[in-house]
């Protein structure tokens, strides 16, 4: 019975994370990636970390089922062993009535993401926000 819970609440979460990719394609966000430098001295190491990846769909699932909104997207750089510098594309979505919130990565496979973590509780600072904004003068 605990590992059904277990695997309907994984379920949910990669559901969750497929409604996200499904937003990020109908945007039209894959784009090859540009010349992105690195600095110099930047030696970075590998590591093993608990990302689950899932094909997309059922990503925009469990953010559909937990009615994550995709509040910030960034481009950035994504650096493998196998494939070395390449684009990604990362998604952080919440609720704010139930504080769950989702950061999903993509790429450089347009078929799957990968959540790089999720969880319950987030705070926003309303006046580091405000250095966002646009003044009106």
């Amino acid at each position: 019975m605990l590992i059904m819970m277990r695997l309907n609440s994984v379920m949910k979460w990669l559901y969750g994370i497929g409604a996200v990719v499904a937003v990020w394609i109908l945007m039209g966000l894959f784009e090859k990636v540009q010349a992105q430098e690195l600095p110099k001295e930047w030696s970075p190491s590998f590591k093993s970390k608990p990302i689950q990846c899932a094909p997309i769909g059922q990503i925009a699932q469990i953010a559909d089922s937990k009615q994550l909104r995709i509040i910030w997207s960034g481009v950035g750089i994504g650096i493998s062993e196998n494939i070395g510098v390449q684009r990604v594309d990362l998604f952080l979505a919440v609720n704010p009535e139930t504080s769950e919130w989702l950061l999903t990565e993509i790429g450089p496979d347009k078929d799957q993401g990968c959540m790089i973590g999720f969880g319950t509780g987030f705070s926003i600072d309303a006046e580091n926000m405000k250095l966002f904004s646009k003044q009106n003068s």
